[in-house]
């Protein structure tokens, strides 16, 4: 089996100055607030519980691979249309940071069990299967919605205002592998997603209580 490259680090950050459910119709601009995060992050972070050796490794980077991907997507979208310095500054980290654990969770998968994401994802236990379809659907209703939001400031609202859940979502879905993966590089890796993501979102709500 062999080891994975650690040569090359995280790359370098930039200073900032069940049904998938319709996404709940966006508050009034006096009491702008985050979506609410979705509950089936919180019963598939519950269903990763539940696992453990392989099977945690290979159904939660099955997973989080592609969370990722819809995060960069969001963030392409806000370069294209939002106006914001800092919230602009914030999407190029999340395009650097998730795309580079992107390519090593994928390389792992290949190195440690022979698997790309999709073959990682059939063989996921049916419940987590079922859960990851669900989050699929909301995320791409979320992308969906974010898309027809016109450029300017009303585009940096709604960019904040959903990539918040989806970084909680994310931070639910590294809570398992940070402790009880096999691998110690995965727990690395998902303790320093989750802590990336997780001081994002006190950035964002920070940037959008100043709007209030």
């Amino acid at each position: 089996m062999r080891s994975p490259s650690s040569a090359s680090g995280p790359p370098p950050q930039h200073r900032v100055p069940r049904r998938a459910h319709a996404p709940a119709a966006a508050p009034s601009s006096e009491d702008q607030q985050p979506r609410p995060t979705s509950p089936t992050g919180y019963l598939f972070g519950e269903t990763l519980a539940k696992l453990h050796g392989e099977q945690l490794e290979t159904t939660s980077l099955a997973e989080i691979i592609p969370h990722h991907r819809a995060a960069i997507e969001m963030a392409e979208l806000e370069l294209e249309r939002g106006t914001s310095p800092d919230i602009r500054t914030h999407a190029e980290n999340i395009i650097a940071n998730q795309q580079h654990q992107i390519e090593r969770f994928t390389r792992w998968l290949e190195e440690w069990y022979g698997l790309t994401p999709e073959e990682a994802t059939a063989q996921a236990p049916e419940e987590a299967r079922q859960e990851m379809a669900v989050l699929e659907e909301e995320t791409q209703q979320m992308l969906d919605e974010l898309r027809q939001v016109p450029a300017g400031d009303e585009f940096d609202e709604a960019f904040v205002t959903m990539i918040i859940p989806h970084h909680q979502t994310g931070i639910l879905e590294f809570l398992e592998p940070q402790s009880r993966a096999v691998h110690p590089e995965l727990r690395v890796a998902a303790s320093s997603g989750a802590m990336t993501q997780e001081m994002q979102v006190v950035d964002f709500r920070t940037w959008l209580t100043g709007r209030d």
